[in-house]
């Protein structure tokens, strides 16, 4: 349904745009109708060849709107890139008008993106209100079967019903009063909440063979809760893999790498202009020493690199050890106005330019904070698969300036759920939730 409404969408679009552009010229049997055509059938084509690619139609039994809407998103960026790409490279691009192609790629992106959104909206509140998609059995014992059982009852749009359950006592195997009562229902799998090294999980594997019933693993892994888990096989060797990380795909580090490049290019030519000879001429009067700070902070990887600020503070010793506190005397007045207004981190455009950082990711840490909490908070170390950034989700939850046990522990809570479930859906609206906070000033210091 989802791949239906898209091709009908995009060629919606396709239609409305040429409509729309030509209604005033002639456009059948024309030299260039041909054209269009073949753009139409190279348009159709390679929007099936990149949702196959990202996997946009897999969505799981538990629906995610939001993350539909992020891989619909990958493969609209995608499609306009390869698109242009293959114009010019064919050198085609002059057959077609330039106001036909923001005709419609805008009425896609306002007609693609929604409905992906809404429609899942819609299955997942039909799936809760209707009848389940198939019925199970359940057996075995301890967490794992405690909380499939209850992450069934409290998810109805996983659309799975347990039909019959067996909670076996300790050591114990399934008699034939059980096995009939499993055996009466309908259902065709059966979850087996056993460990593999349990002599009964092997039986309950050739049971399930035996009657026709397709064999589900609840294993309890000991690592609490896990959303993430992925199986592979190095040849004949099963490999867990616990955590979902899509930076790790080539093709969103360069979705991600593109917006920096696009985005910090853009307030570069805006901002710079205008702010840095204002700022520049403020530091020189109010104070000695260099135009900008730096610093060493912690990067991708852990590999150290130089942070680069306007330099808002007297020149003093603890500016490599010592954050700034309230009151700060160390901050001068001119210092305390630009930090108020965001205006000391221009600088880091720069970096994010030539990718030393990202728009969105953690905020970087002092050396010494990262070796103090790579020890006190768990996971703690996780922030560093991500390039550092100028804001992220834990500044636009409002979990910055402390330092704190408890704010750090929340802090990484928030950086490595943006690891995990990264989207360039997500990036933008961190960028969009970060303006409010630049309109205005900021609290000391």
């Amino acid at each position: 349904m989802v791949l239906l409404g898209d091709l009908i969408l995009l060629n919606l679009s396709f239609v409305l745009a040429a409509a729309w552009r030509f209604r005033d010229l002639p456009f059948y049997n024309t030299e260039y109708y041909d054209y269009y055509v073949q753009l139409w059938f190279i348009s159709n084509l390679l929007w099936l060849v990149l949702s196959l690619l990202f996997k946009t139609y897999n969505n799981g039994l538990k629906l995610e709107p939001r993350q539909s809407v992020s891989k619909a998103l990958n493969v609209f960026s995608g499609h306009a890139f390869f698109l242009l790409l293959v114009l010019v490279s064919l050198q085609r691009s002059e057959q077609y008008s330039r106001l036909f192609l923001i005709y419609f790629y805008g009425g896609a992106l306002l007609g693609i993106m929604p409905w992906h959104f809404f429609y899942l909206r819609f299955l997942r509140g039909f799936r809760r209100k209707n009848k389940p998609l198939r019925s199970v059995l359940l057996i075995g014992e301890g967490e794992s079967f405690l909380a499939f059982k209850d992450s069934v009852q409290n998810n109805p749009e996983l659309g799975i019903a347990v039909e019959a359950e067996i909670e076996l006592q300790e050591g114990l195997w399934l008699d034939a009063q059980l096995e009939a009562k499993l055996l009466a229902s309908e259902a065709e799998e059966v979850f087996v909440a056993l460990q593999p090294d349990d002599p009964r999980f092997k039986k309950a594997y050739q049971w399930a063979d035996k009657h026709l019933l397709r064999f589900r693993a609840l294993p309890n892994l000991g690592l609490g809760p896990m959303k993430a888990v992925q199986i592979d096989f190095y040849d004949q060797v099963p490999v867990l893999s616990f955590r979902t990380e899509p930076l790790q795909l080539w093709h969103n580090r360069w979705l991600k790498r593109i917006l920096d490049i696009v985005l910090s290019l853009a307030l570069i030519l805006i901002l710079y202009p205008i702010f840095v000879p204002i700022i520049g001429i403020g530091i020189k009067l109010t104070s000695k020493g260099p135009l900008l700070f730096k610093q060493k902070r912690s990067g991708y990887r852990e590999e150290e690199f130089s942070i680069y600020k306007f330099r808002s503070m007297e020149l003093n010793k603890e500016a490599d050890t010592q954050m700034a506190v309230n009151n700060d005397p160390r901050i001068t007045r001119f210092g305390a106005f630009i930090r108020a207004w965001h205006l000391d981190e221009l600088p880091q455009l720069v970096q994010v330019l030539i990718g030393d950082m990202s728009l969105v990711g953690p905020r970087p840490h002092m050396l010494a904070h990262t070796q103090e909490y790579r020890h006190l908070v768990d996971r703690y170390m996780l922030r560093h698969f991500v390039k550092p950034g100028l804001t992220g989700l834990a500044q636009v939850q409002g979990l910055k300036g402390e330092h704190d046990l408890k704010t750090m522990e929340e802090r990484v809570k928030a950086d490595v759920y943006y690891l995990e479930h990264w989207s360039l859906l997500l990036d933008v609206s961190i960028l969009l939730r970060t303006l409010p906070s630049l309109a205005r000033p900021k609290k000391k210091p």
